[in-house]
């Protein structure tokens, strides 16, 4: 039996669990399973109820909480979490909140992420974060929500709506339009004087703009709930332009209902015509919303609707992760400099068919590193619980594993959130199988950086110049009268990196690190014995080598006060790389 987290008396307006929780809940009245009912829950089997959250792209079903009555008089529930966090009604009268497993704060700049934001963002002069409280919590995702929303509007406004156009026809004296000569002669001649007019009408009332509308709706319903929690005047600056917009569609006579459910679930941006993909936004937000908002209900007392609000933080991270793994693809592309990533390609849910003309059966893992054809690596987003390791769950591993079979690829990843890091080697194989996660606390930060370690170390692995283009990137170039723009030329045995007259070169490494990076001396003529002895360590390291086959590139490096260079080696024809340092200056 799972412990329990917390026991509460039945009578508060407001139940906390944690994700993936368990609550007890005593004291609750004979008609707790018809206030269940009434807030929207399922009954599986007697004594179990079930909230669920449906996608709206799929047929697939999310449990969110579980409702188990027991006790002799079915005075005491249990309700159950998954790792579906928010804020959902329990009865008409309460509501519990499932508290995420990390912080609010990175689930809320997750969310900015997936939207090509961040907090510094201002909607029309009020800077984002006016409208957050102090401590960020599910409230503030709404805000962030209509805003994205209303500027997706702005984006079609300017562009247009969608619109279909109606031919309509009408029999009157004073009509509209064209009259169609033919049809009044045959009205005249079955005795009907009116003529035939003829008009095109434009109608807006399709599935996309319905679509936008029911979720324009939706907000507002959630705006009113929230609104006493708000106290910053552009919160209501906020409500009233998602009224205002919500309005405009009405009157364009654009309506929406619970009936148009199975539209809303249908329609894609594909189904767009392709002129039409400025939709894009405020239909991702549309959809976001949908599908985040559960079951609906009418409050005890006063007729008030309710929404509960929720967010899949399996869904969530899975989105996050692909906005990270392209972020941090373009960085390592930055540093490219013989542009050897550039066809490398992030792939968002790649779909493989493992049989000839027969689609409907495919695999779709997460993401993807795809350089033209080829299967790089294959990665899968796991928001599993600490600890928990997905390589020992049959189900994730096969699944992984299936995916790998098929794309060819021997790089695979978990990305976690809250678990070791950890790397395993097939035996089978010799495909690497790898835990993806920050050591200690999570933050985004460290998730940003262990991916980037990861994808640099499969992109390294092929091309592995990546190693001390990476070093540059992220210190300095040690070498005088040559930039970045110069490792074009990196592996150009007659090019600037050369070292065919070694004590030329080492002049200009001393020279570069001593007069322009280095904190601890005024120039090179403060170094012991003038830098003759650092010039030395690299005239050493350079006649190790053919001054015909490889270049050298040096680094500089500062860290706690500590000053030293690396030297890193390229091989002309191979593209082999050595490392030489750390060669102090002092």
């Amino acid at each position: 039996m799972s412990s329990i987290d917390e026991v509460y008396q039945y009578g508060r307006d407001t139940f906390d669990v944690p994700e993936r929780g368990e609550i007890r809940i005593e004291d609750c009245p004979s008609s707790i399973t018809d206030q269940l009912r009434r807030a929207s829950f399922t009954q599986e089997s007697p004594g179990v109820f079930t909230k669920h959250q449906e996608s709206l792209d799929s047929d697939q079903q999310y449990d969110v909480i579980t409702v188990t009555v027991e006790g002799d008089d079915g005075d005491v529930i249990h309700v159950s979490a998954t790792d579906i966090v928010g804020a959902v009604s329990l009865t008409p009268s309460s509501k519990v909140t499932i508290s995420p497993k990390i912080d609010w704060g990175p689930i809320f700049d997750m969310l900015l992420a997936v939207y090509d934001q961040n907090r510094s963002i201002d909607y029309h002069g009020i800077p984002l974060q006016d409208f957050l409280s102090d401590d960020i919590e599910l409230d503030d995702v709404l805000v962030v929500m209509a805003i994205n929303y209303l500027e997706g509007l702005e984006t079609i406004q300017r562009n247009g709506y969608i619109r279909d156009l109606i031919l309509r026809r009408t029999n009157s004296l004073e009509g509209r339009g064209e009259i169609d000569v033919e049809q009044t002669l045959l009205n005249h001649a079955r005795g009907t004087v009116e003529p035939n007019w003829i008009r095109n009408e434009t109608e807006y009332d399709n599935a996309a703009n319905s679509l936008l509308h029911y979720a324009g709706k939706t907000l507002l319903r959630l705006f009113r709930q929230n609104a006493s929690e708000y106290e910053h005047p552009g919160y209501d600056r906020i409500f009233s332009e998602v009224h205002r917009e919500v309005e405009r569609l009405e009157g364009m006579g654009v309506d929406s209902g619970l009936g148009r459910i199975d539209e809303y679930r249908r329609i894609t941006l594909g189904d767009l015509p392709k002129q039409r993909q400025y939709y894009r936004k405020a239909f991702d937000v549309a959809k976001a919303v949908l599908s985040s908002s559960l079951g609906q209900q009418l409050k005890d007392g006063p007729r008030e609707l309710v929404v509960d609000y929720v967010l899949n933080m399996e869904s969530l991270f899975e989105q996050y992760s692909q906005v990270v793994i392209e972020r941090e693809l373009s960085y390592i592309k930055s540093y490219d400099h013989f542009d050897s990533v550039a066809n490398v390609t992030p792939a968002r849910s790649p779909s493989v068919n493992p049989f000839e003309g027969e689609n409907q059966i495919y695999h779709e893992p997460d993401h993807a590193l795809q350089e033209g054809e080829e299967t790089i690596a294959v990665l899968d987003s796991k928001y599993y619980a600490e600890g928990h390791d997905p390589v020992k769950e049959s189900p994730s591993r096969s699944r992984l594993f299936s995916y790998a079979y098929l794309l060819h690829a021997d790089r695979l990843a978990f990305l976690c959130p809250l678990l070791e890091p950890r790397r395993r080697r097939v035996t089978q194989t010799g495909a690497e199988l790898e835990i993806v996660s920050p050591t200690g606390d999570f933050s985004l930060e460290k998730y940003d950086e262990v991916v980037h370690e990861y994808l640099h170390s499969v992109l390294e692995e092929i091309h592995s110049e990546l190693e001390p283009f990476r070093a540059i990137a992220e210190n300095e170039l040690c070498l005088d009268g040559v930039n970045e723009s110069d490792l074009s030329k990196a592996a150009d045995v007659n090019g600037p990196f050369a070292f065919q007259n070694p004590q030329d070169f080492s002049l200009k490494v001393v020279k570069a690190a001593a007069d322009e990076y280095s904190y601890n001396v005024r120039n090179r003529y403060h170094l012991e014995q003038d830098g003759d002895w650092t010039r030395d360590q690299i005239e050493t390291r350079c006649g190790r080598r053919n001054e015909y086959t490889w270049t050298c590139l040096p680094v500089f490096y500062e860290e706690g006060g500590r000053d030293w260079i690396d030297l890193y080696f390229l091989k002309r024809d191979t593209g082999e790389v050595e490392k030489e340092g750390p060669l102090k200056l002092l």
